[in-house]
């Protein structure tokens, strides 16, 4: 008996590891493994038969099933569970008292129910130790009505004449866990591949669109020079009334064309997440009331009036200032399209300082048409127009104007109604120049009667008038005018708005003030000493002088404007272009600014002539046949560091994009001039690189 019990506990323990190395995972939940568990408590059973009619036999068997480490059942040939341990309490959520006499189907899911007698059946007539439903997901039913993932295996257990079924249950729900965290991170791995394959796609195709965007910019670039340079030329003749219109129209149309490329150039940066931000000191006024005026030509034919406001107390920033008049000329461009009559308004003021940056707020009010609600959400999309012109658009503008804003941590937004006008604003955060800014001259004393029916340029002058420390009152009618002109106590200037001066009594004592104390009188307007829209430092300079001129009597001689020099150098120039219209083209320009110029049409070539002849300098186009302007420029820096000559030589081509210009500078040119060229932009570049001395 002894012996008989010893080999019972050895087989328990072999179980109990086997049974326990697969809840670890240490072995594979495969069916060889089930089995050899199943082996194991065969082996148990078999232990215990050999008891035979021992009395202790059935409180033994009871010990084993107690001690095992899973959920053990008995289920008697009726279906009926007769013996549960404390794992299935555990598993189940049923009391022992719960369990037995009830049959085993109340541990499974409803759905199987049905099913499981005829499995039961199955096994009883073909009764061997094997895991129960191989290959197949088992679920089993706990009290609470959770079900939780199980494997069974099922062994036959003879006590005295009957054949019972011993089930041992193992609850996998942690490894069924770790089987879908590995079968998730396998998606996961899958899915970043698909991923990393997809952006090398992407990034062909972004590469190939690039690289025909920056390919069309130049083929159209290039004529467009010419276009734009024969106008330029044609505009500094004297022409007829009628021809000078046709030039007019030509500059339009092609400022129109360089905008379209330039806004197609600027989107497919924002695409390729190449536009970036270029840092230098501006002011905030100076690049506002410059895009007004922009835009100030097209208003005044539709008779739409167009001011600006820029708060007094801005000081100098650091920023892209191109990249802030870019964004509002697309604002004010859009809001003068889309304005028939009224007005436009430009603002800017601080809205906060945060870490010691400035932070801006600009808006762009007009009186236009409006834009309905629904719309307004996609109006920063690409290639949407929520407004319809016969002006055409590419529906680019805003899209780019909002990265730009994002790229200037700040945001932009629209308050709008149908027929109530529009108001576009963002912000933006700038920089604190290192260097101080100079204080303006303070105007105390003096008054301002500012001459108008127009509230808003009333009101915007006022207030300027107020930073300065200047009083200020407006006048509507003869008897304020009178008011001022009879003040004794304190000197005054009247800010008369020519485009709207009121009533006939107003402008005839204008007039006559004009004659008895003409420096007392600034006139705005297109035939007055302030154009509109009024530039704020335009009016303080104008005042100033007024009142300079008032303490002397005198008004202060205008200094006289000098004709436009032509340029010396030491020696001719050389342009190296493969365009023989362009050529023709560059030499008129060069005549005009009385620059002798030598043309060659390939980099060899432009190797060749340095060889024979010294220039004062080089402008060199990058696409050209035979050897492009980046392989000459390196041959010609490679020639000269013997000698430790250096001749500027400045790229001229129609490739706009940064990268472009990297590989100007890289290959060994000094600057970058852009095509179309514009005579003032070659003006530029010849003073700036052309110096006496230059050898090859």
């Amino acid at each position: 008996m002894d012996r008989i019990i010893h080999d019972l506990r050895n087989e328990l323990a072999v179980a109990e590891a086997s049974i326990q190395a697969v809840i670890d995972g240490k072995l594979p939940p495969n069916t060889e493994n089930l089995q050899a568990v199943l082996t194991s408590l065969e082996d148990v059973d078999a232990a215990v038969l050999q008891l035979g009619t021992h009395p202790e036999r059935q409180s033994l068997f009871n010990v084993v099933v107690e001690a095992a480490p899973n959920a053990m059942i008995l289920v008697n040939q009726a279906g009926c569970m007769t013996l549960a341990n404390a794992q299935a309490e555990r598993l189940f959520g049923y009391t022992r008292d719960e369990l037995l006499g009830q049959s085993i189907e109340v541990l499974v899911p409803e759905r199987f129910r049905a099913g499981h007698p005829m499995l039961r059946t199955s096994f009883s007539e073909e009764p061997a130790a094997r895991p129960m439903g191989a290959g197949r997901d088992l679920h089993g039913r706990r009290k609470d009505g959770r079900e939780i993932p199980i494997e069974i295996g099922l062994n036959p257990v003879t006590i005295g004449r009957e054949v019972f079924t011993l089930a041992a249950v193992t609850d996998i729900t942690e490894r069924k866990h770790a089987e879908e965290l590995r079968l998730l991170q396998a998606r996961t791995e899958q899915h970043a591949a698909e991923v990393e394959e997809l952006n090398r796609e992407l990034s062909s195709a972004s590469h190939f669109k690039t690289e025909f965007v920056a390919t069309m910019s130049h083929e159209l670039r290039t004529p467009l020079t010419a276009i734009v340079g024969a106008a330029e030329l044609l505009d500094r003749l004297t022409l007829p009334e009628r021809a000078r219109s046709h030039v007019e129209t030509i500059n339009e149309a092609a400022e129109a064309l360089l905008s379209l490329i330039n806004s197609i150039l600027d989107f497919s940066k924002v695409e390729a997440g190449k536009l970036e931000l270029q840092t230098s000191t501006f002011l905030t006024d100076v690049v506002l009331e410059g895009a007004a005026e922009v835009s100030a030509q097209l208003a005044r034919e539709r008779g739409v009036a167009v001011h600006t406001y820029v708060d007094p107390s801005i000081p100098p920033l650091e920023g892209d200032g191109d990249r802030l008049r870019q964004i509002l000329l697309n604002l004010l461009g859009n809001a003068v399209k889309f304005t028939p009559k009224g007005h436009v308004v430009a603002r800017v003021f601080p809205f906060g300082n945060d870490d010691g940056d400035v932070v801006l707020r600009f808006e762009v009010q007009d009186t236009g048409v409006g834009i309905p609600a629904e719309l307004q959400s996609r109006l920063f999309e690409p290639f949407f127009q929520g407004r319809t012109t016969t002006e055409g658009g590419t529906g680019l503008g805003l899209a780019i104007a909002k990265r730009l804003v994002l790229l200037m941590g700040g945001a932009i937004g629209i308050e709008s109604q149908p027929d109530a006008g529009s108001t576009f604003w963002f912000t933006a955060r700038f920089k604190r120049p290192s260097v101080p800014a100079s204080q303006r001259r303070t105007l105390n004393g003096i008054a301002g009667l500012i001459v108008s029916g127009d509230s808003i340029f009333a009101q915007i002058v006022g207030q300027y008038l107020t930073s300065w420390g200047m009083a200020s009152r407006r006048a509507t009618s003869s008897a304020d005018v009178m008011d001022a002109l009879q003040s004794e106590q304190q000197r005054w200037v009247a800010i008369v708005d020519l485009d709207d001066v009121g009533d006939q009594v107003v402008t005839d004592l204008v007039a006559v003030v004009r004659t008895s104390f003409p420096e007392r009188i600034i006139a705005i307007g297109a035939d007055g000493a302030v154009r509109k829209p009024v530039r704020q430092s335009s009016l303080f300079d104008a005042i100033v002088k007024a009142v300079d001129g008032e303490a002397t009597g005198t008004q202060p001689p205008s200094p006289p404007t000098a004709p436009e020099s032509v340029l010396h150098l030491d020696g001719p120039v050389l342009v190296a272009e493969d365009n023989v219209r362009l050529q023709r083209l560059l030499q008129l320009q060069f005549d005009e600014l009385g620059v002798a110029v030598a043309f060659v049409s390939n980099g060899a070539e432009a190797i060749a002539a340095m060889r024979q002849e010294r220039y004062a300098m080089a402008f060199m186009d990058c696409q050209m046949p035979e050897m492009d302007g980046f392989s000459a420029t390196r041959a010609i820096r490679a020639e000269e560091t013997p000698s430790g000559g250096r001749m500027p030589i400045v790229a001229m081509t129609a490739n706009a994009f940064a990268k472009d210009r990297d590989a100007c500078i890289s290959a060994g040119m000094d600057d970058y001039l852009a095509k179309p060229v514009k005579l003032a932009n070659l003006r530029t570049m010849i003073e700036r690189w052309a110096r006496r001395g230059a050898t090859f």
